[in-house]
Order: structure tokens, then C-alpha cells, then sequence
């Protein structure tokens, strides 16, 4: 027996609210009971069943996780799950769930662990393994690593290959939608609001200058003295026709680049959002239900 995990879980402030938020999205898999929890830690999953009307129990090594799970008024055992598994009769469990915990074994353990479930659950009944991403950076590189009782990642994949090996069907696979953490906020580009074209703007000054120093329209020939019309062009005229053609020049150039930073924003968040996926994956194995037959 140890306290290692319930004394790491205090250290790091890990909250109850926050988990159940997480698990929550597990509920749905189990309908009826009784459900086995294998390492229960503080009951928040026992929580959720309760609140739904579903019967269940958990079983956990960790003595502070126990403690905290018991004092919740969950029926929680002290011990190993695996074992504790073990021992549960043939097809006496509407459901087994662990979230957390096959991370903690080696292969051996977690093959285990799916033997004992296939042969615990009824037909139709369903064993739901939740476990940490690799495909997560955040997880892969910092936050697995930080647990000192992990031993191994495991792929849904050799997930699904131990329930055959079982004997069990998968049912479903995925990442938890309501554990996806995302890319932490400062890798994300800043946002910013594309200014509008000066193009009106240009066009108006161009017009105020013609009129304050009498030049002549735009596009038409200029000359500082006609006798014909007998009108009199500022040399200024023709400098602020310059000025208006370079700005209104750096003001497309501008657009584009507005333009191209948007794309190149959208390209890149689109590529945080597959190099962060959800931070948590699960796989649902159900006895087959037409050994109901047999």
C-alpha cells in the first residue's frame, strides 16, 4: 500500500470539479450497474454514477486516495485492482471503467486487466479505458513525465489489440472532448484588426490638392501656362499627384500583406490544433452481446 499518488495529487492542487468535468463524458457508456472502478482515487467518477442512479464501486492501492473516496460515501476497497478484479464473479458487473490507470502497468498488467474485465462483464456489458494521448505534445513532453508512478503510454490501437486478445469487441474509440486542454495561449499569433483602404481617403486629398493649387484634372496633360484656357498650374500639383500615387500604392501592398497575415494565422492555428489534440483518449470494449445466446 502507499500514499505517493494521493500525496502527489494534493501537492499539485489537482481539482475534484475540474476532473468530474473530464469524466463526465464517460457516464453515457454505462446505464446499468453494478460498475467497477479500477483505481478510483478520490471517487469524482463514483460521483458522477451516483448522481445518474447507477450502482458502483471502486477499488484503489493508494491508502489517501481511499480515504478521501470513502469519506465521499463511495463502497471502495482498499487493494489491488487488478487483483481485485480477479476475483469478481463471472458476469456479475454491468460495467468496468478505469481512467488513468493502465498508464501505471506494463503490458503484462494491462493484458491482465482486459482478461479479467471479459470475463467479469455480462453480455452487452462494457470496459472503458481512458488514458493519457502521446499524439499530445503537452502531454507527451511535459505533463505524462511528471508523475512518478507512470510507467507507459498506450495507443488506442494496441488498446483495441489487447480486447481482441480478450475476447472483447470495440465498440468505440476517440479522444475525450471535455479533456482537450489545446495549445497553451502564448503560442497562439496575436490577434489584430486588418485596417481599412485608404483608397477614398487618397482619392479626396487628390481632389483637395487639385483644387487648392488649380491643377488640372487627373490623367490630363500638364502645363504650367496654356493660352487657349489660360489656366495656371502649380508645379506643387504635380508633386502632391506623386505623393497620393505612392501611398495609394503602399496602401494595396498593405492590403495584401493584411491579406496574406490572415491566411498564414488561420494555417498556423490550424496547425496547433493537430499538433494539440485532446489530451486524453478511451477506448469502449463490450462483451459480445450474443453470448446471451449461449
Amino acid at each position: 500500500m502507499s500514499r505517493l499518488e494521493s500525496d502527489y495529487y494534493a501537492f499539485m492542487g489537482y481539482d475534484s470539479e475540474r476532473a468530474r468535468d473530464g469524466l463526465s463524458h464517460y457516464v453515457q457508456f454505462f446505464p446499468t450497474g453494478p460498475v467497477l472502478e479500477l483505481a478510483c482515487g478520490r471517487g469524482e467518477f463514483l460521483d458522477l454514477l451516483r448522481d445518474a442512479g447507477v450502482e458502483a464501486a471502486g477499488v484503489d492501492l493508494d491508502e489517501g486516495m481511499v480515504e478521501r473516496a470513502l469519506a465521499r460515501g463511495h463502497d471502495v476497497t482498499l487493494g489491488d485492482a487488478v487483483e481485485h478484479l480477479e476475483t469478481r464473479a463471472a458476469g456479475s458487473l454491468g460495467g468496468v471503467f478505469c481512467a488513468h490507470f493502465l498508464e501505471h502497468l506494463m503490458p503484462d498488467g494491462v493484458q491482465r486487466v482486459f482478461a479479467a474485465a471479459a470475463r467479469a462483464l455480462r453480455p452487452g456489458a462494457s470496459f472503458v479505458a481512458a488514458v493519457p494521448f502521446a499524439g499530445s505534445l503537452s502531454i507527451l513532453g511535459h505533463d505524462f513525465w511528471r508523475d512518478p508512478t507512470h510507467v507507459r503510454f498506450y495507443d488506442p490501437m494496441l488498446l483495441a489489440f489487447f480486447a481482441a486478445q480478450a475476447g472483447l469487441e470495440v465498440a468505440e474509440s476517440g479522444g475525450n472532448p471535455r479533456n482537450s486542454p489545446g495549445p497553451p495561449p502564448p503560442t497562439f499569433p496575436m490577434e489584430f484588426a486588418p485596417g481599412p483602404s485608404l483608397r477614398d481617403s487618397l482619392a479626396g486629398l487628390a481632389q483637395s490638392a487639385r483644387a487648392v493649387y488649380n491643377a488640372p484634372p487627373s490623367g490630363s496633360r500638364r502645363h504650367r501656362h496654356d493660352a487657349a484656357t489660360a489656366t495656371v498650374t502649380d508645379a506643387r500639383a504635380e508633386l502632391w499627384e506623386h505623393v497620393v500615387h505612392l501611398l495609394s500604392e503602399l496602401d494595396q501592398r498593405i492590403q495584401v500583406a493584411q491579406h496574406h497575415n490572415a491566411v498564414l494565422r488561420t494555417a498556423y492555428t490550424n496547425l496547433l490544433a493537430q499538433l494539440y489534440p485532446p489530451s486524453e483518449v478511451y477506448v469502449v470494449a463490450r462483451v459480445p452481446a450474443e453470448e446471451n445466446q449461449t
